[in-house]
């Protein structure tokens, strides 16, 4: 009985100092990245930002080849061996080369579905970071095995920081797409440098290609890498078809709109999910704890995301006015729309860690060709109108593609959807009423303020709002503060 408290213990300390760990790198990153935002935004006009997007929907892949999802494998597996991680590592530097030269090849062929020449160099160049990324994979995976998450967290600080000074710098010269494009060479070989010196493990010339190895793990990676190549499609096919239809400069628009949507996945969910998987894997045959982990986690992500989504969808003219300037209007009015699908997202990027802490990645496969399915047909219909019309009909393809995920998260875990939604119905109740005071505070000072005051006014209203609807409101919540304040209270004496 002891044993057990005492491993309780250690996987709960084991939780907290991943969280912390890998909150407080993707927190500096959030910061790195939200100054990378306005200030090259600034600099940058739309049209440059839409060449890159459109350079990114094939860079992308070198997220997914950088290690084929075997470095998830790396993480789940109870026990490793050596020449594991060799197979997976020298599989990854074939993939990452590979995929470099069919990028350089396939340049001219996505410049001219794109009408845009510039894109030819623009690729060569990016696609350097697909054996950058590869060959430091199985590095990265074997630190966060190893809950090494506070060397990562510098790693990752580090490239984030360093690429950005060069971006900056590069873009004040004048350098317009080339300075986005340096920052991302930049930020992976600053991150392959530093993990190689941050694990002491080094490849080996024998058995590079261990069919026995590679077998073995490929029934978990198979169908995780099928998953987020689908993934990929599903969330680069709206670049794809708006640069095709449309233009760049309505792809640079809807690209900054997306990578503030992005926020609160990359800077809670991400979070989340990074730090949740090593712990949860080990409680793979405990699903009362996993459900009880699980409900708490998406409590507290949509405890922050609700209220800044929902904030930043009813500001979203003042917002984009201020931070980005005039030349980026269009941004604002697909704001409206992108903001409250970051809602449903950070709900359903989330279940990815349950169903591969569980080894269920052929579900997880399922839901991501089901899920494709449904964003691209909601893009193609969109292409025939306008980009409005096609951030609403984004909107509604991901509520549709919430009921299934979360009919199979109930059947992995035991997940009850009433009282989950019984337990953030607070939150709904609470955002819906700064919505309404925020919006009857924008209007009523409209008239007689400056933006600049409008924009903070209704900012301050919104907090204050929330906050006192949420305490009122959430009796569970109101007792775990209270309770938290306690316990420092006792600490101090």
């Amino acid at each position: 009985m002891l044993l057990f408290i005492i491993n309780k213990e250690k996987n709960a300390m084991g939780l907290i100092s991943n969280t912390k760990w890998v909150g407080f790198s993707q927190g500096f990153k959030i910061i790195v990245q939200l100054l990378n935002i306005v200030v090259l935004a600034r600099m940058i006009p739309p049209q440059e930002y839409g060449l890159m997007a459109m350079a990114l929907v094939v860079v992308n892949l070198a997220t997914l080849v950088r290690d084929l999802g075997t470095s998830a494998a790396i993480i789940q597996r109870k026990e490793l061996q050596d020449k594991t991680i060799n197979a997976v590592f020298w599989l990854n530097i074939f993939m990452g080369l590979g995929v470099c030269l069919v990028v350089v090849l396939i340049s001219p062929v996505v410049s001219s579905f794109f009408n845009q020449d510039k894109l030819v160099l623009i690729l060569c160049l990016l696609s350097l970071s697909f054996p950058l990324g590869s060959s430091s994979a199985a590095h990265l995976a074997l630190l966060e095995r190893q809950s090494q998450f506070k060397k990562v967290a510098f790693i990752e600080i580090t490239s984030s920081l360093f690429s950005f000074v060069v971006a900056v710098t590069l873009a004040v010269m004048g350098y317009g797409v080339m300075s986005l494009v340096a920052q991302v060479i930049v930020l992976n070989l600053m991150s392959t440098i530093q993990l190689w010196l941050a694990s002491s493990w080094r490849p080996s010339f024998a058995h590079i290609w261990d069919k026995a190895e590679l077998k073995s793990i490929f029934g978990f990676s198979a169908n995780l890498t099928a998953f987020n190549f689908i993934n990929y499609f599903s969330r680069n096919a709206d670049s794809m078809i708006i640069g095709h239809y449309f233009s760049s400069l309505i792809l640079g628009a809807y690209s900054l709109a997306y990578r503030i949507m992005l926020f609160p996945l990359q800077s809670l969910t991400f979070v989340a999910s990074r730090a949740l998987f090593p712990v949860l894997s080990r409680y793979q045959d405990e699903p009362e704890k996993i459900r009880e982990v699980y409900y708490n986690v998406l409590y507290y992500i949509l405890l922050l995301v609700v209220p800044l989504m929902m904030g930043i969808a009813i500001l979203s003219k003042e917002f984009v006015l201020i931070v980005f300037g005039d030349k980026w209007a269009m941004t604002a009015t697909i704001l409206v729309w992108l903001a409250p699908t970051a809602i449903i997202q950070s709900i359903l990027s989330t279940s990815g860690t349950l169903f591969m802490s569980k080894g269920r990645t052929d579900t997880l496969m399922i839901l991501g060709v089901l899920g494709a399915l449904l964003q691209v047909s909601a893009f193609m219909i969109g292409s025939r109108y306008d980009i409005v019309t096609f951030s609403q009909l984004y909107f509604i393809a991901n509520i549709l593609n919430f009921i299934p995920v979360i009919v199979c998260v109930r059947s992995l875990i035991g997940f009850s959807v009433v009282a989950f939604f019984k337990r953030i119905l607070p939150i709904l109740v609470s955002g819906a009423l700064m919505v309404g005071g925020v919006y009857w505070v924008k209007t009523a000072l409209s008239h007689s303020l400056t933006t600049e005051w409008v924009l903070a006014i209704s900012i301050l209203c919104g907090m204050a709002s929330y906050t006192v609807a949420i305490l009122l409101i959430d009796k569970t919540l109101r007792t775990t503060l209270t309770g938290v304040v306690r316990r420092k209270k006792k600490a101090l004496i």
